[in-house]
């Protein structure tokens, strides 16, 4: 059987070819340090990267997630301790002020000071978050909570859930009308806010001391101390549960991320290795292309 020249050269490029490929493949990996280039490099290990990824980028949304829902919760456990020192501060002021020995002017003088408590506990109520939103309009997050002159609620009782763990949702704000809102001694229900302006109008006039304005209203600050408590014991319990879920989500995101470092990561030891190799196999092939080339029957004739 003869074996052409032009078949020889042929099958002679055609290893220097695949061998280029090779170290160029080579060259790749150590420069990007990623061991799969291309899916075919290894199908098994791609498909568990992509799963290992896809899992890493679920959990740094609830990650996310538990910042968003920690800073809102944040926001509002500081407006509600505020607002529990303002409603204590009134009713400190509404014992003195029913105290006999104050007079008509006295009593004016309390009451302007409480007015200005009163304004800066609606203002709490209707405290915003980083992006705008109120934290105790419900689900209306846009809508201001409560009306700053007539003290209607503006919100609904919603309660926004978000997403921070596989597993886990958080209530990351209160509705105003829960918390706000108290049912009075006389069995009537409105907003402390309003409960506080009749209070104060009572006082201006010097008409305190009948029912609801008289030890009736010291009973309804206390309803509305023991609302507000009650919401902020609440709020520090769910930002505990959220720093607790965020310490699982980074033991997750610890352990997927090494799984998915051992399938991409490239072994630089075994490739700087593997890269001399195929040089020097190329640079043999080469040589002795140079050398094949010059057997020739005709440089003989």
């Amino acid at each position: 059987m003869r074996i052409s020249t032009s078949y020889i050269q042929q099958q002679s490029v055609d290893t220097m070819l695949a061998q280029q490929k090779q170290l160029a493949d080579t060259q790749l990996q150590v420069s990007t340090g990623q061991r799969i280039l291309r899916p075919s490099d290894d199908p098994v290990a791609a498909v568990k990267s992509l799963n290992y990824e896809r899992e890493v980028s679920i959990n740094e949304q609830y990650q996310a997630n538990a910042d968003v829902a920690n800073n809102k919760l944040n926001a509002a456990e500081n407006a509600l301790t505020s607002a529990t020192d303002i409603v204590q501060r009134i009713r400190e002021l509404a014992v003195q002020a029913l105290n006999d020995t104050n007079d008509a002017n006295a009593r004016t003088g309390i009451a302007e000071e409480i007015d200005e408590l009163n304004k800066s506990l609606v203002s709490l109520a209707n405290t915003t978050d980083a992006n705008g939103e109120f934290l105790f309009s419900g689900y209306q997050s846009f809508t201001q909570a409560f009306d700053t002159t007539t003290f209607a609620y503006g919100g609904d009782s919603g309660q926004r859930s978000m997403r921070v763990g596989s597993d886990y949702s958080v209530e990351a704000t209160f509705p105003g009308d829960e918390l706000f809102v108290i049912t009075n001694a006389d069995s009537s229900t409105q907003a402390i806010f309003q409960t506080i302006d009749e209070f104060s109008t009572a006082l201006k006039a010097n008409t305190i001391g009948t029912a609801p304005n008289n030890g009736e209203f010291l009973d309804n600050m206390s309803t509305a101390i023991d609302s507000l408590t009650t919401a902020r014991t609440a709020v520090g319990a769910r930002i505990n549960s959220i720093d607790q879920q965020r310490s699982i989500n980074e033991d997750s995101l610890t352990s997927l991320e090494t799984s998915l470092t051992k399938l991409k990561d490239l072994d630089y030891a075994e490739a700087i290795s593997r890269l001399n190799s195929q040089t020097t196999g190329l640079q043999a092939a080469q040589q002795a292309y140079v050398k094949v080339q010059g057997l020739s029957l005709f440089n003989f004739l």
